[in-house]
């Protein structure tokens, strides 16, 4: 049964990375590894410039002491749609230490009204905090620029109370399942309660003396 499930799970990320901005690839295990984003773990995540806010704006420096998840996505990613409403649960279990982001990244790059977006996120059963990064200027600073043969775009990254980022999900969707089919979103999902319990338990940054 690990064996089929392992298998499944192979597949998945082989035939799933066709999301890659339209392209359609055939990957083999060695080209899935730039999709880790392995090593950008405890390395401090880089500040955001979005487009705008739906909402007040945040910022990370002004987050700091709170632990920040971002997911990029986007309208018609049915991966987004299976991912959201998990965030959503993550998002009121700790509403009051996890600022949850949903960055929403057009595909391709163009101007898409607040009300849609809203819309499209209600629809998701998202309530989290929006952003918008209409030309994904902040999605290349944190992903795409650093290695141009990443194809995902629906990536997320946990940051701690530190501005450190603790965990990476190179793109796709992660749930909690019993689906054999969807071995692999299981785990990582389970990866990323793991993770995340961690970093609600960490002590905040001690304050700068004055």
């Amino acid at each position: 049964m690990r064996m089929l499930l392992a298998a499944l799970g192979a597949a998945f990320v082989i035939a799933a990375s066709a999301e890659a901005r339209g392209t359609d690839h055939s990957h083999d295990s060695s080209a899935v590894d730039p999709e880790s984003g392995a090593e950008l773990l405890g390395q401090p995540a880089p500040p955001w410039t979005f487009t705008r806010w739906i909402g007040p704006p945040l910022s990370l420096e002004g987050l700091r002491g709170k632990v920040v998840l971002l997911r990029w996505w986007t309208e018609g990613c049915h991966f987004c749609a299976a991912t959201l409403p998990e965030l959503e649960s993550l998002r009121r279990a700790h509403a009051g230490d996890l600022v949850v982001i949903g960055v929403f990244h057009p595909k391709p790059p163009r101007e898409v009204s607040d009300r849609k977006i809203a819309a499209l996120a209600k629809r998701l059963g998202f309530s989290g905090h929006i952003a918008v990064d209409r030309e994904w200027t902040t999605l290349d600073r944190y992903w795409l620029a650093q290695r141009p043969e990443r194809s995902w775009t629906s990536v997320s990254f946990l940051v701690d109370r530190k501005g450190l980022i603790r965990w990476v999900h190179g793109g796709g969707e992660y749930h909690r399942t019993d689906d054999p089919a969807h071995a692999r979103c299981a785990i990582q999902y389970r990866e990323l309660e793991r993770t995340l319990a961690e970093v609600l338990a960490e002590p905040p940054p001690a304050a700068a003396a004055p």
